[in-house]
């Protein structure tokens, strides 16, 4: 067994991600006709779940939410629902069903002086193979696993009996082109793999985009000649930046790739804040989204920052895992910004996070919480899976699923999550406005109601808060302790069936609740913005 030495360089994409850090056609670019974007066009519906990992950091086996995880990194899908992880910081390659976590690949070799999992290098029989730090993940078309290896500076595949072999290094770190273990790499933390089986490699810390082809190693691009000076005496290398020619362009710790349609590929130009894209049949690299990298004086990495928008005026911060939608949109974790970001038709935007805050809450996608997330990878049926890594977790980003009983009979229904809410008299539409019987909606949310039959006034209260109403009047009176204040709704409360009707919104909104309509099953959906 070859251990690979601790090298302190070698984690700085790693600390990055947690302390940071004339265009071509942008993904999707919509012609006429075409269907609309699934993911824009639903993404008020959008929510995000826990689907493994307790959030405590370790490694533990056994039902998802026992789970532990130490770092994950990077996702690939397997099919039936089924994902493997790299598991950083736990030296392995985990995988999650939908029920259960369990090591892929990789041993335990104990901790060192830091309290860290030791990390080394050995092919052969995956239940025996050590890695340090593996990172970028993928599948091949024929099935083999394809991983960088961080840490040992090397390129691994695992095939499907199970035999853990190195494609490419040596396990030290350089930068030399050739044959196999001729080769070197330094800190390469995403791998693309073509269904001709040539591999792209984001050699991270080489700030170069190397390819693999029949055994073969060879560097596409430019390799840096900036050095910072963080103090004097003290001078590092660093990444550049440059758009133009493949072979005269340049990057700054490039670590997350993915291939599109046109066997194409899109670079997350982490510490560049901004996503490339590299035209093979031209071949040229541009900027497609976050503007042009420049550094201040004395400054590794260009300014992170963030703005949805415009791709060229778009900003990231420390962009890393990317994945393709089936309608040719560019998904991002931007781990530093704790967000989803979403490339499509020239345009950015926040897919699930609250950006530039850490969270871990579940709910809707926009209010839910993220901390540095780093990798996203397609599940099907609109359903993508986040490698939360600050937090621990694997998290799953879907759109929300109707309640099995809930069907389009035309009637108009209420939806509190996934329940459907009973009622004796359902919603009605008046002049684009819902309502529903005000004793259903605030009972369900935990209010008490009194009726005043000699004044016509309705009192819903819970704890030191109030509303009082009456209906053909859309001014409400709430108080809350010895404040009161009024409200002035868009459409007044009325009376039917000896019920009173009040627009949905107005106590939803009050709450804290989000509200959609459902048009294909005519239901008033109610869901809290976070759950956890």
């Amino acid at each position: 067994m070859k251990m690979s030495k601790r090298n302190v360089k070698a984690w700085l994409p790693i600390v990055l991600a947690a302390s940071l850090m004339v265009l071509p056609p942008t993904p999707g670019a919509a012609a006429a006709g075409e269907q609309k974007d699934v993911l824009l066009d639903q993404l008020a519906l959008y929510e995000l779940h826990t689907w493994a990992g307790s959030g405590e950091l370790g490694l533990v086996n056994g039902t998802n939410q026992s789970a532990s995880f130490r770092q994950p990194t990077r996702l690939v899908a397997t099919g039936e629902g089924t994902i493997l992880v790299a598991d950083s910081g736990n030296q392995r390659i985990r995988q999650i069903t939908s029920t259960s976590t369990s090591t892929y690949a990789g041993l335990d070799l104990g901790e060192d002086e830091f309290g860290d999992l030791i990390g080394a290098w050995n092919d052969g029989d995956r239940a025996t193979a050590a890695f340090d730090h593996p990172a970028g993940i993928t599948l091949t078309r024929t099935g083999m696993i394809v991983t960088a290896d961080a840490g040992n500076h090397a390129v691994r595949s695992l095939n499907a009996q199970g035999q853990v072999s190195t494609i490419a290094g040596d396990g030290v770190m350089g930068l030399v082109d050739g044959e196999g273990a001729a080769a070197r790499f330094n800190g390469p933390m995403d791998v693309a793999v073509t269904n001709s089986g040539v591999i792209y490699v984001a050699d991270t810390l080489n700030h170069v985009i190397r390819k693999i082809e029949q055994g073969r190693v060879t560097t596409l691009t430019a390799p840096s000649e900036r050095a910072v000076e963080y103090f004097p005496g003290a001078v590092e290398p660093a990444g550049d930046y440059a758009d133009g020619k493949l072979a005269a362009a340049k990057f700054n710790e490039p670590s997350g790739l993915v291939l599109d349609g046109k066997g194409n590929l899109y670079v997350s130009d982490t510490g560049n804040q901004l996503i490339r894209y590299i035209d093979f049949a031209a071949g040229t690299v541009s900027t497609v989204a976050g503007g042009k990298a420049t550094y201040e004086s004395g400054e590794a990495y260009a300014e992170g920052g963030y703005a949805d928008g415009q791709a060229s005026t778009a900003r990231f911060h420390a962009p890393r895992g990317l994945s393709l939608t089936p309608e040719g949109g560019l998904l991002i974790a931007d781990s530093l910004n704790h967000a989803i970001r979403y490339l499509k038709d020239g345009k950015v935007h926040t897919i699930a996070g609250t950006p530039e805050d850490t969270g871990k809450a579940d709910g809707l996608a926009g209010y839910a919480g993220l901390n540095t997330p780093t990798d996203i990878v397609a599940m099907g049926n609109g359903r993508y899976a986040i490698a939360d890594s600050a937090n621990n977790r694997i998290r799953i980003l879907q759109p929300y699923q109707l309640p099995a009983d809930v069907t389009a009979d035309g009637q108009i229904k209420l939806l509190y999550h996934s329940e459907r809410v009973a009622t004796d008299a359902e919603p009605v539409i008046r002049s684009g406005t819902t309502f529903v019987p005000v004793r259903i909606i605030a009972e369900r949310l935990d209010y008490d109601v009194v009726f005043d039959k000699s004044t016509g006034q309705v009192t819903v209260s819970r704890g030191e808060l109030s509303y009082r109403l009456h209906a053909g009047t859309n001014l409400i009176q709430r108080g809350e302790g010895s404040q009161r204040t009024t409200i002035t709704l868009q459409a007044a409360p009325f009376i039917q069936d000896d019920r009173l009707y009040l627009p949905v919104r107005f106590f939803a909104e009050e709450m804290g609740l989000d509200v959609q309509w459902l048009p294909s099953v005519r239901s008033v959906l109610l869901r809290e913005r976070i759950s956890g």
